[in-house]
């Protein structure tokens, strides 16, 4: 069903309507309709991911399932980060290889770019969903009911705080770097350039793992 709701759309609004409606548009690309879709269904399914336990009966049911809970936790991490990866990827090319012909046959002035699943674009964004999976996960394994607002609207909240801290514990660094900027110095060699890489560095390599080992300990929660 979800699949049949985002191609659908993709089809019907994403091709169609656009280019009816857009008479300037001269080149018809699926990049980041692919990124959105991947991005905006995958989190929508992962915090679908343990929805037995929202109902307090099929919550005892799941949780006696003769499996660990590392294996279940494995088995919907796998499904939800690379499973999903791999099957909606080959699904939206498919899908391109079937839209590029009706889009021509509509427009024929118009070009239409191939998908490439192996793209810079793509790869890119295959590398942030697999990140930031990981959040969701959490947040399926903790909340009860509503799971994808829930942690939205954590995330949200944990951002505007870690934001506001950041922003006037390193008041005094930023002062400093705008100084610099108006001088055309470089930022290479800065306090305030080495934190920015050790936080792109903590994204890349820490939170995917953070999550992991919070949804297991989330689960192990409700097995107790």
């Amino acid at each position: 069903m979800a699949f049949e709701i985002t191609f659908g759309m993709l089809f019907f609004f994403g091709l169609i309507l656009t280019i009816v409606l857009d008479d300037t548009l001269v080149l018809f690309e699926h990049t980041q309709a692919y990124s959105f879709t991947l991005i905006v269904g995958g989190f929508v399914l992962t915090s679908l991911s343990f929805n037995d336990l929202s109902d307090s009966l099929k919550s005892q049911t799941y949780l006696s399932l003769p499996a660990s809970i590392f294996e279940k936790f494995l088995s919907m991490w796998l499904m939800t980060s690379m499973g999903w990866i791999v099957l909606y990827s080959f699904t939206y090319y498919l899908y391109t290889l079937v839209a590029n012909p009706i889009g021509l046959f509509i427009d024929g002035n118009m070009k239409f770019e191939n998908f490439d699943p192996l793209s810079k674009h793509a790869v890119s964004t295959i590398k942030y969903y697999f990140v930031l999976q990981g959040v969701f996960l959490v947040g399926a394994a903790h909340f009860k009911g509503y799971v994808f607002p829930k942690t939205l609207f954590t995330i949200i909240l944990i951002g505007l705080i870690v934001g506001l801290l950041m922003y006037f514990s390193m008041y005094d660094l930023m002062l400093e770097s705008d100084e610099c900027f108006s001088d055309s110095s470089s930022f290479e060699g800065m306090a305030i350039d080495r934190i920015w890489n050790m936080a792109a560095w903590s994204f890349w390599w820490l939170l995917a793992p953070f999550c992991w080992v919070m949804t297991y300990l989330g689960l192990k929660d409700r097995e107790v």
